[in-house]
C-alpha cells in the first residue's frame, strides 16, 4: 500500500457525482469478515445503497486519535454521509464513513459487474459488527485497513493540492503548523496553539441537561481555560487548538454524546456532559489537513444556553 498506487487507482475527485452501488454487488466484494482490503462495510451502510451522493474529499489519510496519520488507497468520503451508530451499541461519534472506489459508481451509470459468489450474506452483517461485548467498525479497524504515513513523506502534500483541492493558503498554513509541532515535540516543547488551564477547576457536574435543537453560545477561551488540567484537557477530554475558533458563537446542539467506540480499538466507552454541535468539526488544519472532519465534543462547562432555546 502507498500512496503512489492510490495515485493509480484513484477513480472519484471532490465534487463528483456517484451512486452507492446496491447490496449485492457490495456484498460480492467483501471477505468472510465482511471487509474489503480489511475495511468493514457496516451495517449503517446499507441505508445509502442506490444513492447518489457527491464525494467530499478523497480519503487517502485519517489521523488517529489526534496524534498517529495513516494512509489508504482507493477510498473517498461522500458529503455529511456520516454513521449513526445504530449497529454498534449506539455509538454517537456520528464519524465520517470511508467509501472504497469499489463500492460506487458514477450517478446514472447502468455498469453492473460480473459478480463472484458473495462469502457472506446481508444477515451476516450486524454479528459481524458486534462479537460480545466488542464492537467491529471502521474506526476499530482502521490500524489494520491503513498503514503509517511518516510527516516526511511528500507524496501526502502534493495530494492534499491534486486530489483534495486544497485551498493554497491553508495548505502552507498547514504544512508551517506540521513542521512547528515537530520541532516542539523534539524539543519538548507544546505544540501549536496548545490550550493548558490551572487544573484547579471545583466546578459541579453540569445541569445544562443539553438536548438535540437546543441554542447554545461557546463560552470565551479565557473561561474555557479555567476549566482544563495542564495537559489541555477537561476530565480527560481535550479542548483542541481548532476548538478556539468557535469561542463566542452560537451553534445548535445537534446530540448527546454518552457513548462512543474507541478508535483503533473494539471498547466502547461511557461519557457524560457532552454534545456535539451543528457544523462543529475538525477543519484538519492542525493535523497535517486530515479529511476526516470529525465533529468535536463539547463539555456542558464549556456551553451556555442561549436564552429562547429549546426545552
Amino acid at each position: 500500500m502507498s500512496l503512489s498506487s492510490d495515485i493509480q487507482k484513484t477513480k472519484f475527485f471532490p465534487g463528483d457525482l456517484v451512486m452507492v452501488r446496491p447490496l449485492d454487488e457490495i456484498l460480492a466484494t467483501l471477505d468472510e469478515k465482511g471487509t474489503l482490503d480489511k475495511l468493514p462495510f457496516m451495517p449503517e451502510m446499507r441505508a445509502f445503497c442506490g444513492r447518489e451522493f457527491r464525494v467530499s474529499r478523497r480519503a487517502f489519510k485519517t489521523c488517529v486519535d489526534d496524534t498517529e496519520m495513516r494512509q489508504l488507497d482507493g477510498t473517498v468520503f461522500l458529503e455529511e454521509v456520516r454513521c449513526d451508530g445504530q449497529a454498534h451499541g449506539g455509538c454517537d461519534k456520528a464519524c465520517l464513513i470511508f467509501w472504497r472506489d469499489a463500492w460506487l459508481k458514477p450517478a446514472g451509470s447502468t455498469d453492473r459487474p460480473n459478480l463472484s459468489p458473495s462469502r457472506i450474506k446481508e444477515s451476516d452483517l450486524i454479528g459481524l459488527a458486534q462479537q460480545h461485548d466488542e464492537f467491529v467498525c471502521q474506526l476499530s479497524e482502521i490500524i489494520a485497513a491503513s498503514e503509517p504515513l511518516p510527516w516526511w513523506d511528500p507524496k501526502q502534500y502534493a495530494l492534499d493540492l491534486l486530489h483534495n483541492r486544497t485551498p493554497l493558503r491553508r495548505w502552507l498554513k498547514s504544512l508551517a503548523i506540521a513542521f512547528y509541532n515537530k520541532l516542539a515535540h523534539v524539543s519538548g516543547r507544546k505544540s501549536w496553539r496548545f490550550i493548558a488551564g490551572p487544573g484547579t477547576y471545583n466546578g459541579t457536574r453540569s445541569d445544562l441537561n443539553l438536548q438535540p435543537g437546543d441554542v447554545v453560545r461557546v463560552k470565551t477561551l479565557d473561561q474555557i481555560r479555567q476549566t482544563l488540567d495542564p495537559d489541555g484537557k477537561h476530565q480527560h477530554l481535550l479542548f483542541a487548538p481548532s476548538m478556539a475558533e468557535f469561542c463566542g458563537s452560537e451553534m445548535r446542539v445537534q446530540k448527546r454524546v454518552e457513548r462512543i467506540t474507541l478508535e483503533g480499538s473494539r471498547r466502547q466507552r461511557q461519557v457524560k456532559d457532552t454534545v456535539l454541535l451543528e457544523g462543529a468539526t475538525c477543519d484538519g488544519v492542525c493535523h497535517r489537513l486530515c479529511p476526516r472532519q470529525s465533529l468535536l465534543f463539547w463539555r456542558e462547562c464549556w456551553l451556555e444556553k442561549v436564552n429562547g432555546s429549546n426545552n
